[in-house]
C-alpha cells in the first residue's frame, strides 16, 4: 500500500518555514513535518522507488496557497520524502504530487496541476496526495496515501531489422490530458501530447491522464525519426485504450504492414503503487 505518514506537531507562531536542501528541518522551528513513505503489502519502501521528484502545496480553507512556491524535492535529496514546515492551527487542504518529469509541475489550484514539457519529454508515472489535515495545538499524526494516476502505453516494435537511419520516435497522441484534477485524479483538459525519445530502446513508454475519468481512447501517431528529426515513416493507431493505474501494450512493426492488436490483463491487485494490469494492442 502507498502511503505517507505525516507527523504533525504544531505551535501557535504564524510563521512558514521552507525545508533546508535535502528536506531536513531548519533547526528546530518548524513545527509541521510531513513524511512521504511508499509501502508495498511485503516491505516498506522509499518514495525514490516510485518517483524522483516531489512537489506539495497546502492550501487554507479559503483556498489560498499557504506556500509561495510549492515545496519540492528530488530523489539526490538526503531525507526525499520529508519536508519541515511551519503552520499555525487550522484545517488545510493537502496536494502532494510524485513525478519523474524533468520540470516541476504548478499546483496552481485544489483542482489543477499543470506539467510543463523539456526536451520532447512532459509526463511520467505520476502519484497524487488530496486530502485534509487539521492541525491543531497538540499535534497528531495522519496517514494519508498517495495512488497513481496515470495510464501508461508502451510500444515494441516487431520489425526484423530497423533502417540504420532510425533514430528515434515520436508520439502524438490525443483523447486524455497532460494536466490533473487532483481532487478527482482525472485528467482536467483535452491535450494534443507530444513526447519524442531519441534512445533507442526495446521498449518505449508514455504516460496520460485519462480525461474526466479513469479511462479514455487515444489516437496515436508514431513518427520514426533519423538522427536530425527528419520523418522515416509514420504511424496510425486509432481506439488505443488508456486507462488509470494499468499499462497499455502496442506491439506490432514500426516499418512494415500490420495493425497493431489490443488485448487486456487483470491482476486483481489492489496495492496503490502495483499497476492494476495490462492491456495489449498489435499492429
Amino acid at each position: 500500500m502507498m502511503a505517507m505518514a505525516v507527523c504533525l506537531m504544531t505551535a501557535c507562531e504564524k510563521v512558514v518555514l521552507d525545508a533546508v536542501p535535502g528536506g531536513s528541518p531548519v533547526g528546530n522551528e518548524g513545527n509541521v513535518t510531513l513524511r512521504f513513505t511508499p509501502t508495498t503489502a511485503d516491505t516498506r519502501g522509499t518514495a525514490s522507488d516510485y518517483f524522483s521528484r516531489l512537489a506539495v502545496q497546502l492550501f487554507d480553507q479559503d483556498g489560498n496557497k499557504v506556500f509561495t512556491q510549492s515545496k519540492t524535492q528530488t530523489s539526490d535529496d538526503t531525507d526525499f520524502g520529508v519536508i519541515n514546515v511551519g503552520l499555525t492551527p487550522g484545517t488545510y487542504t493537502v496536494v502532494a504530487v510524485g513525478h519523474s518529469s524533468p520540470v516541476t509541475p504548478t499546483i496552481k489550484s485544489t483542482e489543477l496541476v499543470q506539467f510543463t514539457a523539456k526536451d520532447g519529454v512532459k509526463n511520467s508515472d505520476t502519484f497524487c496526495h488530496y486530502g485534509t489535515v487539521t492541525i491543531s495545538e497538540d499535534g497528531e499524526n495522519h496517514e494519508l496515501t498517495m495512488n497513481r494516476t496515470t495510464a501508461m502505453i508502451t510500444f515494441t516494435f516487431t520489425d526484423e531489422a530497423m533502417p540504420q537511419s532510425f533514430a528515434g520516435l515520436k508520439i502524438d497522441y490525443t483523447g486524455g490530458s497532460a494536466n490533473l484534477n487532483p481532487s478527482t485524479g482525472e485528467g482536467c483538459t483535452k491535450s494534443s501530447q507530444s513526447e519524442t525519445r531519441f534512445t533507442l530502446a526495446s521498449q518505449y513508454q508514455v504516460f496520460t491522464f485519462p480525461y474526466m475519468g479513469s479511462a479514455c481512447l487515444l489516437k496515436m501517431t508514431l513518427y520514426a525519426l533519423d538522427a536530425s528529426g527528419n520523418v522515416l515513416t509514420t504511424k496510425v493507431l486509432a481506439d488505443v485504450p488508456a486507462t488509470r493505474n494499468r499499462i497499455t501494450h502496442c506491439k506490432g512493426a514500426l516499418f512494415g504492414s500490420g495493425d497493431y492488436d489490443i488485448y487486456q490483463t487483470t491482476f486483481g491487485i489492489t496495492i496503490h503503487d502495483e499497476w492494476d494490469g495490462e492491456d495489449d494492442y498489435s499492429f
